[in-house]
C-alpha cells in the first residue's frame, strides 16, 4: 500500500490523519534512524506524514506504528506517546486546552474526533463509580493496530498519571488493549489486560472527572526516554496529602471522608494507601491541625477564636477539647508556655 494523499470526501475507505503516527516517525532521529529507513519499504515519505491535510486508510498508519516498533523496540511508540503535547497533537487542541476539569477534556476531545474519522468511535461512558474511555473500529483491520494502541493509551494513561499526582493509584486503572507486551514494564504501575484488535479501553474512577486541569498537563509531559523511576512517579502520596489537606483545613466539618472524595478514592481506599506509612487519614488531618494550630498560636495576633475558625472549627470549645487531646494542654496553657519559653 503506497502513502499518496486519499481524499477525506471517499467515505468509502476507513481513514485517518497521517499525522497521527507524526510523533513517533519525528521521534526516531532521538534515537539516530532517519525516518527514511522505516518509510520507504512502506512506498511512504515523510513529509506525507507529517501533513495533517493527508488523510490515509487506518491499516497503512498501523504499518507505519508497527515499522517503528520493528526498528527500534516494543516500547518505543508507547514511551513516545508519554512526551506528547496535547494541544498540539490533538485535534482542535486550541479548544480542547480550553477545558478545565478532565470530564471536559474528554468530552470535547470525543466530540472533536467524531468528525476526524469515518471508521473509529471514541467515546466516554460513565456508569455510577466508573468512567469507560475507549476507541472501537469499525472495520476489519489487515495490519496489526497493536504499537498504534499502545501509543494511544499510553497518552492517555499518562495524562491521566499527570493530572491525578500523588492520588494516582493504578489499582483503580483497568486497561485494554490487544497487544500488552507493547507497553512499558514500568507502566504507571498499570498492568494491561489483553483484548482483540477492535479497539482499547480504559476504566477508571468516574470521581476522577471533576479533576482540574492544568496546561503542564497538557503541554509538558516527561520526555519519552525515561525508562528507569516509574515514568516520572508524581510526588509522594503523603506529601501531596498532607498539602492538600492544608488547602481545605478551614472549611467546617472537613474530615477523613471529605479528604477521600478530594482524592477520587473511598475511605477504606485511602487508609489502605496510608498504611506504608503506618498512619490513617484521620491521624494525618488530626496531625496537620495541630502542627498548624501550634504555629498560629505562637503568633502574638492569633486569638484562640481565630485559630479555631482557621482550622474549620466554628465552636472554639470544640477545639480547645481537640487540642487538650493531642498535646495535653489548653490553647491559653499553650500560648503562655510558648512566650515563657
Amino acid at each position: 500500500m503506497t502513502g499518496g494523499r486519499t481524499k477525506k470526501s471517499d467515505k468509502a475507505l476507513p481513514l485517518v490523519r497521517a499525522s497521527v503516527a507524526g510523533p513517533v516517525v519525528a521521534a526516531l532521529r532521538k534515537v539516530s534512524i532517519e525516518p527514511a529507513f522505516v518509510l520507504d519499504p512502506l512506498g511512504l515519505y515523510e513529509a506525507q506524514v507529517m501533513d495533517r491535510q493527508n488523510f490515509v486508510p487506518h491499516d497503512t498508519v498501523y504499518r507505519i506504528f508497527q515499522a517503528v516498533a520493528d526498528a527500534t523496540s516494543p516500547e518505543f511508540c508507547a514511551q513516545v506517546g508519554q512526551s506528547v503535547d496535547l494541544v498540539r497533537f490533538l485535534p482542535l487542541g486550541d479548544m480542547l486546552a480550553e477545558a478545565l476539569t478532565l470530564g471536559d477534556f474528554f468530552t470535547r476531545f470525543t466530540q472533536a474526533v467524531s468528525k476526524e474519522s469515518n471508521a473509529v468511535t471514541q467515546s466516554l461512558f460513565v456508569e455510577e463509580e466508573h468512567a469507560y474511555f475507549s476507541a472501537k473500529r469499525n472495520f476489519s483491520v489487515s495490519a496489526s493496530p497493536g504499537q498504534a494502541d499502545a501509543f494511544l493509551a499510553s497518552i492517555w494513561i499518562s495524562l491521566l498519571h499527570r493530572v491525578l499526582d500523588f492520588r494516582w493509584d493504578p489499582h483503580q486503572i483497568v486497561l485494554r488493549v490487544c497487544e500488552p507486551d507493547a507497553l512499558p514494564k514500568q507502566f504507571h504501575g498499570v498492568r494491561a489486560i489483553e483484548c482483540g484488535p477492535q479497539g482499547f479501553s480504559i476504566r477508571f474512577p468516574s470521581s476522577w472527572l471533576s479533576f482540574r486541569l492544568t496546561q503542564e498537563a497538557l503541554e509538558n509531559p516527561p520526555d519519552f526516554r525515561i525508562k528507569d523511576n516509574d515514568l516520572a512517579a508524581p510526588l509522594d502520596f503523603l506529601a501531596g496529602l498532607e498539602g492538600l489537606i492544608k488547602v481545605h483545613l478551614a472549611e467546617p466539618g472537613f474530615g477523613v471522608d471529605e479528604l477521600a472524595d478530594l482524592c477520587g478514592f473511598h475511605r477504606e481506599t485511602l487508609n489502605n494507601r496510608l498504611k506504608p506509612y503506618g498512619l490513617t487519614a484521620s491521624r494525618v488531618i488530626a496531625r496537620i491541625k495541630q502542627e498548624e494550630a501550634e504555629s498560629l498560636l505562637a503568633e502574638d495576633n492569633s486569638s484562640v477564636g481565630d485559630t479555631a475558625l482557621r482550622l474549620g472549627y466554628v465552636d472554639p470549645t470544640a477545639f480547645s477539647r481537640a487540642f487538650r487531646k493531642w498535646t495535653g494542654m489548653s490553647p491559653a496553657a499553650f500560648r503562655r508556655s510558648n512566650r515563657d519559653a
